[in-house]
């Protein structure tokens, strides 16, 4: 079915350019293209970019950010999975070739620590089906990039931010606050989206936080020990580590004595800085993950079940 019509005159140059573009959003991509100024304007605010900052957008889209960021930033790195478009961003950006890189691939399938200039800054409207595997992605992967500025699904945002004890405190919840904390959370209305979406979206800021080194340096034993803890969150912690580590239960209780964790404790009650010390009791016995965890992505381990 075709995307119906937009009820409100545009404001600004989105609506020209699908029709310019003869695009047609398609909903197999989350193709939801923004069409309010205020909203460029709120982002701009919260980015806070400097003439020296590079900024990492995914979804290009039509471009209408990406112009945006490009009056304020010294460079944008901006990912686009759509190749149909491709022709025409070129264009639309010919005379910014020293100062925009245009990728046209899955930023999930991208060596982020390869990207020349290095991003320090974060920018996007991010596609639903990959904001939470993105930032799990990126908040470990580029310690450089100090602010994040992006619109989410509400659930997703909600998850991000989520204090140990709550329902919706997860595996996702304990990796991204053990590098970044949720400065702000300002919804937006479904209309300034084209298509409307049938969701209800976030306005994120994350702003990164200094990190005490990771066991060993190796994200993948903190996220390997965070998955394990919750791949049975009803349990108490130490059933659900012996399960999923094939570790035996008394073994597990002791690597929870030495992080200071009772074993009664359920996966939800454990704060990130909790998760740390965990997984320091881990490396310390020397119990390391499987070659290749299960629900890897990229280099970082997306927590099971909370993709979306």
């Amino acid at each position: 079915m075709s995307p119906q019509p937009v009820a409100w005159p545009p404001r600004q140059a989105t609506l020209a350019r699908l029709a310019r573009f003869g695009v047609t959003p398609r909903r197999s991509l989350g193709q939801n293209f923004l069409v309010d100024d205020n909203i460029l304007r709120l982002i701009l605010d919260r980015v806070q970019a400097q003439p020296s900052d590079v900024i990492l957008e995914v979804g290009t889209g039509l471009g209408v950010l990406t112009e945006a960021l490009l009056a304020e930033a010294g460079y944008v790195h901006s990912f686009e999975v759509d190749r149909s478009l491709r022709e025409s961003l070129l264009r639309v950006f010919a005379d910014q070739g020293e100062r925009l890189g245009l990728h046209f691939q899955d930023v999930l399938s991208a060596e982020l620590e390869r990207l020349q200039p290095a991003p320090t800054l974060c920018a996007s409207n991010l596609p639903y089906s990959i904001a939470a595997p993105f930032l799990a992605e990126a908040v470990a992967r580029l310690p450089q990039v100090r602010r994040y500025v992006v619109m989410v699904q509400r659930e997703v945002a909600e998850r991000l931010a989520a204090a140990p004890g709550s329902k919706i405190y997860g595996g996702i919840s304990v990796w991204v606050q053990l590098f970044a904390s949720v400065k702000e959370m300002r919804p937006l209305s479904r209309r300034i989206f084209y298509p409307v979406p049938r969701v209800d979206s976030i306005l994120l800021t994350l702003e990164r936080r200094k990190v005490r080194g990771l066991p060993a340096g190796d994200p993948v034993l903190v996220r390997w020990v965070i998955d394990s803890a919750f791949a049975s969150r009803r349990k108490m912690i130490v059933n659900s580590l012996s399960a999923a580590t094939g570790l035996a239960k008394a073994e597990a209780e002791a690597v929870l004595r030495d992080a200071d964790l009772a074993p009664t404790l359920r996966a939800e009650q454990v704060s990130p800085a909790g998760y740390l010390a965990l997984a320091e009791a881990f490396c310390s016995r020397g119990l390391r993950p499987p070659a290749t965890p299960p629900g890897m992505v990229g280099r970082i381990a997306t927590p099971r079940g909370e993709q979306q």
